[in-house]
Formats: C-alpha cells, structure tokens, sequence
C-alpha cells in the first residue's frame, strides 16, 4: 500500500532517528567507564519499532546491529507488552537469546508516548568482566554455558523507573569489576533514555502514527529494491566451506563452518543447515548471531552505504535448523569464542557470493584476533582486564588494495597513551606488519605488529586468534593468502615462544613483551599484474624495498637522490622474462636498481 505522507516527511524522520542512534552512541562514549567502550566502541546500539522491527542504527560492531533486533524479536514472542511499563528497563545475555556471549550485555527500554508503546530503545555493550571461570569473559576452553558467567534472561532491572535492587547487588557481587561493569551499565541506560526523549519528541512533533507509518514505507522500500537487486542475479546455487584449527578444547576435532546460498527470481535463500553440530568447546555462535553476521555480509554486497533498517535484515530466507550445530546450540553448549565462528561466516559468504555477483567480490579478510591481559585475584583497586579486539587487513577488491587497520566494525585500536596510563603496560612497539598483506594485482590489507611489555607480576595472559593452519584471507584469481596472526611471548631471559594456536590462558612475569602480529587480507588477481605505479607508490611509502618490488611483482625500481624512480623499460623486460628466474634476475641487474635502501618497519 502506497504511503500517503511526503517522500520529503519520511526523510526527515529516517534521519532524525538515525540521528538519535548516534546520539546513544556518544553518550555510551561520553559516560562509561571501561576503555573497551568509551575508547574502543565495542558497543552496538538500535532503534526499533514496538513490533521489534528495527528502525535506525548507529555505526558499531555489525554482529551487535543485528542481533539486538534478534534479542528483541525474541523477547516479544514471549513476553506480552502489555506487561511493559514506562521507565522499565530490562537485561538479557543468555547467548541463545540474544546471539553472542555472555560479556555482550543487552540493555534495552520500552518507550512510551501518551501512555502507548511505540518501540524500543536497545544497547548492547562488551562488560569488562561477567563472573564465571575465566577473568573478562571470552573463556577459550569452557565446555558449559554455567562455566561462563552471570546469565540474564530478560529481567527487569528497573521498573517503572525505579532500580530492582536486589538485582543490581546480584551484578556487583557477581563480577571482579564491579566500579567498570556498573559505570558501563548506567552508561547503556542512559543511551536508552537518550533515545526516548527523542523518539518522544519526534512523536510529539508528527505523532505516533505518522513516525511508524513514515518508517514502514522507508522499510518496505528497501526491501523491495533489495530483492529487485537478487531479481538481477542469476539462478543458481553456490556453497562454501572453512574448517576452523579446533574448538578450544578438542585438538583433533575441526569444526566445519558451510554457507549455502541459492537464488530463486527474487528470492535469496541462505542455508547453514551444512555446518558441524553443536562443538564441545565455546566456539559455537548462536543462531541469532550468526544470522547476523550473513546478514551483515550480504548487505555489504547489495547497499553498503545506506543506513541499516527492517529491511536490511528481511530481504534474506533462512533454511531453519532442525538440529542443534555449530551455528544453532542449545543449552547448555558453550558459546564465549563465538566470534571465532562469525567472522569465519562472514568470510565464507563474501566467498560464496562471489559466485553470483562477482563484481562485488573480494579476496578474504584476516581472522578477528583479542588478547586479555588481566589480573583478578588481588584487592579490587588492583584488578584490571585489558582487552581489545585487534585489528589487521581486508582482502582485495577487484580494481582496490584490500583495507588496513579493519576490526568487525567502528571499533578503532586502544590508544597507546590509554594502556599506559590505565594498565600496568607498556607499548615498546606498534607498526604495521609489512609481511602480513598477501600479494595480488591488487594487494591485501596489512596486519599489525603490536608489541606490550608487562611492567607487574601476577598476570594472566589469554590470546585468542584462529585459522592458522587454513587461513580465512585466501587470495582470489592468483592473488596469494594474506599471512595468519601468530603471538611471540619474548621472556625476560631472552626466550622466545612463537604461539600459533589459542593456548588456555597462562601466567607471565614481569618483563615479559607479548609481540603480537595480526594476519594480513588476501591479494585479488595475479601479482605479476600489478600496477607498477601501484607498486612505486608502495616503496616509496616505505611498503616495499625496490628488491621486494621486483621479486614480488616484477617492477623495477631505481634510486634517485631524492627518492624512487620507476623504470619502465626494465620492468617490461622483468616481466617478459617472468618465467625463466635466471634470465629475470639478469635483468633486474641490468635495471640498476642499486643497493637495497633500509626500510622502516
């Protein structure tokens, strides 16, 4: 049914509530208490509609967008609104319920205007710490749901504007950092109530009616161009598969990760049925969250730049799960390495659908990498947990060098000058890692090299990264796989231990630098194509040494004393010589591409 308010009208209310969504963001950023939000935005926060259809959102981790809007959808099929109050707030992390783990806590608030419920206002934020086993959450070998933490199934922690305290004691009792995880706690609240004062004012302004009127035809719209998108692309069936190195706790046991995804006229049908049962260690992702993240790639490949809304999460069938697995556990399955699982997900359906929509293809992305530092069983003013997701390098793009410096979302690396000044840390190094990115006609995105020295005894250290033995970046068309993460803990003796596989977690002393080297993103196309323009800019942003040039992509570089110079003649002959080594080393002699300069790492 066509709307009857103003193109102009729908506008000016998709954006004003984008623009609170934005203003939630802030206020977790400007409020909380933990360097993970207020520095890092590990956080997600939406808008949506008393039906739990999803409204506006703000830049965050995509996995959170989606799977608020599940938690949401969840709760209503249970709970009847009737029983909401104005100034209610409720809490959820139980994974099945909301998608993710148990450190990812959903704050959320029914928002009333004139006495109706006319939607919700929804965080989701990472707590510095949820109780259970393992310091700071993310256990990496938990083989229980009960080993992880606290676990909230949709409480209401205040009502009708008045705090539940017993409730609140059961939190701040519960964790190690109670000050951090309530400071963070009153933050997501208040980004809630951002919310409803403007959704009030909005409705105050053009009335209830017209606001979720306005907002189904911008949802219903994009919804329908999406499919008219999918109507463009072939019919056919196309599937991918990665196994995962292990599980955290069976070495033997890898994990099989399969997206489906067929195309029907206008219909999209994403099948994960194909995936390993339920894993006996934490790396399983829950339904919600894996969803999202499907959700979150493809909507990378059809309306990248638009604000997410409804729509964006409809347009996709999903073939329902019958059996528990990999990516549907029941309880009590453990799920606190989920993420492991999504970012495998996502890079399988950015692979899969470069069967049907090639163009918008690229060549695989690094394996998300954290690392905790943390010491928890000292008086509380001693306790700390460090942690940050860590970002490396995109793959390659058909015509574009893959991205450097990319997380799972706006989630930016922790200042220097925070860690040193909040943790018992020191930051002896942090450059990118000039090995990482695989080599293409377009190269991968680079992984950095982070190096931390721990100034106090009494440590835990506990890395997480994964796909080291079958890496996620792989290269596409000739394009090489970007490198995997790897971790050097480089011992106050001298001794060096080069990790390769997520360990439980372990003690360190004091003086120990934990070297951590973030995989790089895969190269798309064969190297020996590469601009050689392309590769004279990369030398002389100090990328590549002029050997490095030729060897990896048959471009001769010369030395000039005020730089690089490309020259043409003895590329073309390097080139022409490419398959005969002897003949193409004799060549780049003959070029001059004099002695090898030091290069800046």
């Amino acid at each position: 049914m066509r709307s009857t308010l103003s193109p102009a009208r729908i506008e000016i209310i998709r954006n004003a509530l984008v623009s609170a969504a934005e203003e939630m963001s802030e206020t977790i950023v400007q409020t909380a208490y933990s360097p993970l939000l207020y520095d890092i935005k590990d956080f997600g926060v939406t808008i949506l509609s008393a039906r739990g259809e999803m409204w506006a959102e703000a830049s965050g981790l995509a996995v959170f967008l989606g799977a608020l809007r599940g938690t949401i959808q969840k709760m209503l099929e249970t709970k009847d609104p009737a029983t909401f109050a104005d100034g209610d707030v409720y809490v959820a992390n139980c994974p099945y319920l909301t998608g993710t783990h148990l450190s990812d806590t959903a704050i959320y608030m029914p928002v009333f205007v004139d006495g109706e419920l006319v939607a919700f206002a929804a965080t989701m934020a990472h707590w510095a710490d949820i109780g259970g086993r393992s310091p700071g959450g993310w256990d990496p070998s938990s083989t229980d749901i009960t080993m992880e933490g606290l676990r909230f199934t949709h409480q209401r922690l205040h009502a009708a504007g008045e705090p539940v305290a017993e409730l609140y004691e059961v939190i701040r009792n519960n964790v190690r950092l109670p000050r951090q995880v309530m400071g963070d706690l009153a933050a997501q609240i208040a980004a809630c109530r951002t919310a409803a004062d403007r959704i009030a004012w909005l409705c105050g302004k053009y009335g209830a009616a017209t606001v979720d009127s306005a907002m189904s035809t911008v949802i219903e719209n994009t919804r329908v161009a999406l499919r008219e998108s999918v109507r463009e692309l072939p019919d056919g069936r196309w599937s991918g598969q990665q196994h995962l190195d292990f599980d955290g706790v069976d070495r033997a046991y890898r994990p099989l990760v399969s997206v489906d995804v067929q195309v029907s006229g206008d219909v999209l049908t994403v099948d994960l049925t194909g995936s390993s049962g339920p894993a006996p260690g934490p790396v399983n992702c829950p339904e919600i969250g894996a969803r999202s993240v499907v959700l979150a790639a493809l909507k990378g490949v059809f309306s990248p730049h638009d604000a997410t809304n409804e729509g964006h999460l409809s347009f996709v069938h999903f073939v329902s799960a019958d059996q528990p697995s990999l990516v549907h556990p029941v309880e009590p399955a453990p799920c606190d390495s989920y993420g492991l699982v999504c970012r495998t997900l996502v890079e399988t359906t950015i692979r899969v659908m470069a069967g049907p929509r090639p163009a918008r293809s690229r060549a695989g992305g690094y394996q998300m990498v954290g690392c905790y530092i943390m010491r928890s069983t000292v008086a509380e003013s001693d306790r700390f947990t460090y942690t940050e997701p860590i970002p490396g390098g995109y793959g390659a793009f058909p015509g574009s060098d893959g991205s450097t410096l990319v997380f799972g979302g706006d989630t930016p690396l922790l200042p220097v000058e925070i860690m040193e000044s909040r943790y018992p840390l020191r930051c002896d190094g942090l450059a990118l890692d000039l090995e990482s990115a695989g080599r293409g006609q377009y190269r991968g995105g680079y992984g950095i090299r982070r190096d931390i020295r721990i100034l106090d005894d009494g440590c835990l250290v506990k890395p997480s990264f994964e796909s080291v033995s079958d890496p996620l970046a792989k290269g596409v068309d000739g394009g090489a796989a970007g490198a995997p993460t790897r971790l050097e803990v480089i011992r106050p003796d001298g001794g060096v231990e080069v990790l390769t596989e997520r360990p439980e977690q372990f003690s360190v002393p004091a003086g120990t630098v934990l070297s951590l080297h973030t995989g790089g993103g895969g190269g798309y196309g064969e190297p020996f194509d590469r601009d050689p323009q392309a590769a004279l800019a990369d030398v002389e942003d100090g990328l590549l040494t002029p050997n490095e040039a030729r060897d990896r992509y048959r471009v001769a570089i010369g030395r000039i004393p005020d730089g690089f110079v490309l020259d043409a003649p003895g590329t073309t002959q390097l080139r022409a010589a490419q398959n005969d080594p002897a003949c193409g080393a004799e060549a780049a002699h003959e070029t001059g591409a004099g002695p090898e300069p030091a290069r800046s790492r």
